[in-house]
């Protein structure tokens, strides 16, 4: 065998020149997008696509190993992942306009003459600026305008509906309800329009504040009087939690569920809180006009009188109505522990704990808890059974992770 002769079966190679490397550590071409073509948007990761292909389209996952995402076809749509300093702009320019809205709506009617045109006037001007710059965003070509374009449609949108609202029930000034039916009307129609013209939860939120107006209009209509007043706060439980369930059951078909639940929901908690701290209060309230009903009677009357006198002020509620109350709450507690189970949202995993967390000490002060240690007792026990029910739950899995995924080593 000479110096010449191929080895082991290896063709010959020119003199002249390395040899070529291996077809298989060839550099593979990846084809680069521009910088523009982003059709995900990073803020919206593990939600919808909302471009112009239609709600509920994933767009295509990359080539494995990759690390780039894959070649945009001149069909596809191109739409800006940022909005830069547009967020910025706009933001700040909402704001200010609505600071219009408002010095002009509490000065259209502060004087005893009637409507004050000329603020008036201003309030309508900012309002229809709002209005007409989120129309011009919504008229802007989708397929290019990406996330620059959802916050001009959004934030003046969102803003002007809401000054659409005060501008109404400023110029019509009556307390009829057919007012209110149209303010919250309007107010859930523009922002459905809003809503399908950018697909960001703003618009949700908005209408959810015209659905409550609407829903408590009605309630006054229908039901009011049908129900009576024996017990308020009850009544008052009940509508805000069908309220909160109702919402969040529709809304959970949207891709802003999350959204929609978390902001209903605060609504909820607020209302049952507030509910709860009202029951506080008369109890308070009670106790101190009770014992000075106590001190007056004792003086003209004796102990005796003074004593029935007490418990008398002090008894504005039914201990039942408490603990109904308590029990709509903790329906909500529920829903919201379940919500974020499904949704995979903090936002309800912090409702859920604001509920039982201080709702349960409001109830122990309206109904004057004799023994508070065992409110404590209770209610540290039961928190920590499901919490070590947690735990245990949360190692089961993560031992079904190891045995799926095998040894590491």
């Amino acid at each position: 065998m000479t110096d010449d002769a191929p080895a082991n079966g290896t063709p010959e190679q020119p003199g002249d020149g390395p040899p070529p490397p291996p077809a298989s550590m060839a550099p593979d071409t990846v084809i680069r997008p521009p910088a523009s073509a982003i059709v995900a948007d990073p803020d919206d990761a593990g939600g919808l696509v909302t471009d112009d292909r239609g709600v509920g389209q994933q767009p295509p996952p990359p080539p494995f190993g990759a690390g780039l995402p894959g070649p945009v076809g001149p069909g596809d749509p191109t739409r800006a992942a940022r909005a830069g300093t547009t967020a910025a702009l706009v933001a700040l320019g909402a704001g200010l306009l609505g600071a219009a809205v408002l010095i002009a709506g509490f000065r259209s009617r502060s004087g005893d003459d009637g409507l004050d045109w000329s603020n008036y006037g201003v309030g309508l001007g900012a309002t229809a600026v709002l209005l007409v710059i989120a129309v011009l965003g919504a008229l802007a070509g989708r397929r290019t305008g990406g996330r620059a374009r959802e916050e001009v449609v959004t934030w003046p949108g969102t803003v002007g509906i809401v000054a659409t609202g005060l501008m109404i029930g400023i110029g019509i000034d009556r307390d009829d309800h057919w007012v209110g039916y149209l303010i919250g009307g309007v107010m859930t129609v523009l922002a459905v329009i809003g809503y399908l013209a950018a697909r960001r939860a703003a618009f949700v939120v908005v209408a959810v504040l015209g659905l409550a107006i609407v829903y408590a209009l009605l309630f006054d209509d229908l039901l009011a009087d049908s129900i009576g007043s024996d017990h308020p706060q009850v009544t008052g439980a009940a509508l805000v939690v069908v309220f909160v369930v109702a919402v969040t059951v529709v809304g959970w078909a949207l891709p802003s569920r999350a959204v929609s639940g978390v902001v209903v929901g605060a609504v909820g908690l607020v209302g049952i809180l507030g509910i709860l701290g009202s029951f506080a209060v008369m109890r308070f309230l009670g106790g101190i006009f009770g014992g000075m009903g106590a001190m007056l009677g004792g003086g003209v009357d004796g102990g005796r009188d003074g004593f029935a006198s007490t418990t008398s002020v002090s008894s504005g509620f039914d201990a039942s109505d408490v603990w109904w109350v308590v029990a709509l709450g903790g329906v909500l507690a529920v829903l919201w522990a379940l919500a974020a189970t499904a949704a995979n949202h903090a936002g309800f995993s912090v409702l859920a704990i604001a509920m039982p967390a201080l709702g349960v000490p409001l109830a122990s002060i309206a109904l004057a808890a004799e023994h508070p240690t065992w409110w404590a007792a209770t209610t540290a026990v039961a928190g920590g059974v499901l919490l070590l029910g947690g735990a245990l739950l949360a190692r089961l899995r993560g031992r079904r992770q190891e045995r799926s995924v095998g040894p590491t080593r």
